[in-house]
């Protein structure tokens, strides 16, 4: 029988406890249609944090996302009132895997860090997406596109119904394939990769496309949520999606993440944001808090290494003294 770690799924216990906590405190928290409010808002993130398990893995970020999403959202949009709603969904989606490997190009293959080139990239999506409708907005009122964001299938949202299913494929890819011990060896070394003969750059870039169709993907049900595609939309959405995977676990040296804990952790900071948000938290503070999980989600590796290191200390020294 396999043993599980407690550690490695602490935030399963930090959610379970946060929501005893707040069913026990505030009756509006326990609502059916606050709790879908929780999990549509967890939605969006969580799917791009889905793609950005696989980058931090490999020990890479990927800045770029938000304005990614907004230039997508723009493209979407506008192909919506030309097209109709299937072509663009299906538009959304090459354009987001090219956004992709355009970043994942010139990661792997010109050996440019990911930090400075998603940043290269993160100012020029955005700066298309301004381009593109003159720094417009686009309005959406296709019905059957809005149900992606707002519909619900019994009490369970759209968007998160997306969420696990691509949760359940990223797991599999992760977890079950070829590729996805080869994401991991990537984040642990290197060098070991390319000595075993693993082709490190068309992992890589792989990694980035996935990352692009994920946007796509958070991008419709943005989107759909607002009715509209702006330019000016998701300015912080790369800190949330980064936030949330390594509140979910991820070791932002690489080598270990779960599609499973990152999909938990989505739905803790959504409830968070939610819980702030009842007991009317001026937004500006809002943002603090968020700051602070980050800190913390940050130094949480940091946190355990330095109690193992307690633990194991005190067991050396009781081992002596006995």
């Amino acid at each position: 029988m396999k043993k599980v770690s407690v550690g490695k799924h602490v935030v399963v216990l930090i959610l379970a406890a946060f929501w005893i906590i707040m069913f026990a405190l505030n009756g509006n928290f326990r609502m059916g249609d606050n709790l879908a409010s929780i999990l549509r808002e967890a939605s969006s993130t969580g799917i791009a944090a889905l793609g950005m398990t696989f980058i931090i893995i490999m020990g890479d970020f990927d800045l770029s996302i938000g304005s990614m999403l907004a230039f997508l959202g723009i493209v979407m949009a506008g192909a919506m009132n030309s097209a109709g709603m299937v072509p663009s969904l299906i538009l959304v989606c090459i354009a987001g895997v090219i956004c992709g490997l355009l970043n994942g190009v010139i990661v792997s293959y010109f050996n440019v860090p990911a930090f400075i080139t998603t940043l290269g990239t993160y100012y020029s999506f955005r700066a298309l997406a301004y381009i593109l409708n003159d720094a417009n907005t686009i309005m959406c009122t296709e019905p059957a596109f809005l149900q992606i964001g707002n519909g619900s299938i019994g009490i369970i949202p759209i968007p998160f119904i997306m969420l696990l299913v691509l949760a359940v494929i990223g797991a599999v890819i992760l977890n079950r394939t070829v590729y996805g011990r080869n994401v991991r060896a990537l984040g642990n070394s290197m060098k070991a990769c390319s000595i075993s003969g693993i082709n490190t750059k068309r992992v890589k870039t792989l990694a980035f496309m996935l990352m692009g169709f994920c946007t796509a993907a958070a991008t419709m049900i943005v989107t759909a949520r607002q009715a509209c595609a702006s330019p000016d939309v998701a300015t912080n959405f790369h800190f949330d999606a980064i936030t949330v995977v390594v509140l979910g676990g991820t070791k932002l040296t690489g080598g270990e993440g779960s599609i499973f804990n990152t999909v938990i952790a989505a739905i803790l900071y959504a409830s968070v944001a939610n819980c702030l948000n009842l007991y009317h938290v001026d937004a500006k503070w809002q943002r603090i808090c968020m700051g602070i999980i980050l800190l913390l989600a940050f130094s949480f590796d940091f946190i355990q290494r330095t109690v193992g290191r307690l633990r194991e200390n005190s067991q050396k020294k009781a081992a002596q003294s006995a």
